[in-house]
């Protein structure tokens, strides 16, 4: 497969963030909010605004809340809910995943989710690598009508997992498209593409913001980790236009 025939799409995880992945040249946005959580559904202003701003297709995730992919029905009609509003919105795709206890995909609640979403293009995400057995997850989400797959091999990272993302897109066809996503970067996506013959692409090219208030000593409103209230993640131009220079060199 020729390299510039591959969709790059980019994680944008702040509304500043899609516009910028647009403007590197990105085929695809994934809209998220919450970079550090994992990525969560953004809200219905953020869905909104990226919509009348950005040329692209954009596809949002649905995900209610951080932890696992177990959902109670409360949940599975939240999800139900911001699919109808991606649907009126103009919304092109949704990414979303639920699993059984079991570590299964939810193949009951993922039916209704694909006929619900009705001509969007339904991207199962991450939550496919914590399936028990993946190429029995990938006959499941087929049969459920869903179109992609975000994975990165059922291991933390593509490089990681890429002998079983090679063999999933060969067991796949032409009857879903696996889309590698989870530490890709300038050095490896070439070798990634060309040892996977995949069509996609996913990465984030994100740096760490910084705020420009003065921090106030003795509060924190945000649990300990890399990320504060005085920083975040957002998509970086330069970054993503340097992958994408990769792929079509």
């Amino acid at each position: 497969m020729h390299q510039h025939n591959v969709i790059p799409e980019v994680a944008a995880f702040t509304p500043a963030s899609a516009r910028n992945a647009c403007a590197a040249g990105a085929g695809r946005i994934e809209l998220c909010s919450g970079y550090s959580e994992g990525g969560l559904s953004p809200s219905a202003g953020t869905i909104s605004y990226v919509r009348d701003h950005v040329s692209i297709p954009v596809f949002v995730m649905v995900r209610p809340r951080i932890g696992d992919f177990v959902y109670d029905d409360a949940e599975k009609e939240i999800i139900l809910r911001d699919i109808e509003f991606c649907k009126k919105t103009g919304i092109d795709g949704v990414v979303t995943g639920a699993l059984t206890p079991a570590g299964s995909p939810d193949k009951v609640f993922l039916k209704q989710l694909v006929q619900t979403a009705s001509g969007l293009p339904v991207t199962f995400h991450r939550a496919f690598d914590l399936c028990a057995d993946l190429p029995q997850a990938m006959e499941d989400l087929i049969e459920c009508g869903v179109r992609r797959i975000l994975t990165s091999g059922g291991k933390n990272t593509v490089p990681e997992g890429i002998d079983t993302i090679r063999s999933l897109v060969k067991a796949a066809g032409d009857r879903i498209i696996i889309l590698p996503g989870g530490g890709i970067n300038t050095q490896n996506v070439k070798g990634i593409i060309r040892e996977t013959g995949v069509s996609e692409i996913h990465f984030s090219g994100k740096e760490l913001v910084s705020s420009p208030m003065h921090p106030k000593p003795g509060i924190s409103l945000s649990s300990c980790g890399e990320v504060s209230d005085y920083n975040w993640y957002a998509s970086n131009i330069e970054k993503i236009r340097d992958i994408i220079t990769q792929l079509n060199a």
